[in-house]
């Protein structure tokens, strides 16, 4: 006999065609218990919280960068070499510290001809009033001509002028001098040093000596979008709120601030409005050159439901979630329970993985926080346990046991 013929091709391709149908049968029969119509479904295992006030302000989140308040690159204003470095590289200094010594020889020998150039022509003035004098009694007497005398007044004023002349010059020896030693103009962080002890440095030099960075206070630069800039002027016209700067990897808090400065351009390129916070920045906490995250309250604090932003679903037509309705025991389940059903609510706004709710749902109400994809209308619950505003588990409610208080966080 030939397997291979296709009378026997079909009649094993029908075979397994009725073996699989019978299959199916088997188990759609199991499933349903044997009632016609399907199986009705086992209540859903899911995590709940109790709805909670807390108080939440529409907040913009941005990027910000932390610059010094003040920085300034220190460099020569005379030329020499460097005979003394009086601090070291990272060095705290205040404002009018000595900084380094430039070789000031040269200087000090020009002060001093300078200033014995003064005494000549203090001394040159004398005798050109005292001339003066001498012949202006005897012009009276005959003795001198009228000529004489003037020409005695015009060289004691040229004496005179020449006091002042050599005064200037002394002052201007002496600025010279004063530039060879160099201070901190601020008060604030030393850098990297630009030139050792032993270089010679000029004014024209591209390198600074060093440059001191102001970091307490401190600043923080970033972003307000044009549609948002009224509210951070108003936010500044009052004092300037509240800013926080968070680290970017762990969410911490860095330090809290200011709004300090609003520009008054709207940027093209980004269509935001640069701003800028001040922070004290105690314990230097906040470094030049880092990014952090940037909260800025745009209005007051309102109380709104808070709830885990996972927990609010998005619908067809509005966001929604999922309240466990008159939890009580269901039948055939282990543990307290309810059902389901669908709440649309209205989103105020979200922050730090949180969501707040204008409306929706009630404070004490139960709100599932996952398997949120199984759920339907309806559905069947049981409660591995719901969670309030600490974080502690909290038991469903049931007829058997009271609803948990509900409460606001200020």
């Amino acid at each position: 006999m030939n397997i291979d013929s296709p009378f026997f091709r079909r009649g094993g391709a029908l075979a397994l065609a009725l073996l699989l149908a019978a299959c199916s049968s088997g188990e759609d029969s199991g499933a349903g218990g044997g009632k016609p119509g399907g199986s009705k479904r086992p209540p859903q295992l899911v995590s709940t919280q109790i709805a909670a006030m807390e108080d939440f302000a529409p907040t913009l989140l941005a990027l910000g960068t932390v610059t010094p308040s003040q920085s300034v690159a220190v460099r020569p204003r005379a030329d020499g070499e460097i005979v003394g470095i009086a601090f070291k590289e990272g060095d705290n200094v205040r404002a009018g510290q000595l900084l380094f010594r430039i070789d000031s020889r040269q200087a000090r020998a020009a002060v001093a001809q300078a200033e014995g150039e003064l005494k000549g022509a203090i001394a040159a003035e004398r005798r050109a009033t005292l001339d003066f004098n001498r012949a202006e009694a005897l012009v009276a007497k005959g003795f001198v001509s009228a000529a004489a005398r003037d020409l005695a007044r015009a060289n004691a004023w040229s004496a005179r002028s020449q006091i002042e002349t050599n005064r200037a010059l002394l002052q201007s020896a002496q600025v010279q001098l004063s530039f060879l030693t160099v201070t901190a103009p601020i008060s604030g962080r030393t850098g990297e040093l630009g030139f050792r002890r032993g270089a010679t440095v000029r004014q024209g030099d591209a390198t600074a000596l060093v440059t001191i960075n102001q970091i307490s206070p401190i600043h923080v630069r970033f972003l307000v979008p044009a549609g948002n800039v009224q509210q951070a002027r108003a936010m500044q016209a009052g004092g300037g709120g509240k800013v926080v700067a968070r680290d970017r990897q762990s969410g911490e808090v860095l330090a809290t601030g200011r709004l300090v400065f609003l520009d008054n351009n709207i940027d093209p390129g980004n269509g935001g409005v640069a701003a800028r916070a001040e922070f004290r920045n105690e314990g230097d906490i906040l470094w030049p050159g880092a990014i952090v995250d940037v909260e800025f309250p745009l209005g007051l604090a309102t109380a709104y439901i808070a709830l885990p932003e996972g927990a609010v679903q998005t619908g067809r037509d509005a966001p929604f979630v999922w309240a466990v309705a008159g939890a009580a025991k269901t039948p055939g389940a282990k543990g307290p329970g309810g059902k389901v059903e669908m709440r649309a609510v209205e989103v105020a706004g979200r922050l730090r993985g949180k969501v707040y709710l204008a409306s929706g749902v009630q404070p004490g109400e139960q709100v599932v926080v996952d398997a949120l994809a199984r759920l339907k209308e309806g559905d069947s619950v049981r409660l591995k346990g719901s969670k309030d505003s600490g974080g502690k588990p909290q038991m469903a409610a049931g007829p058997d046991r009271p609803a948990a208080p509900s409460g606001s966080a200020g």
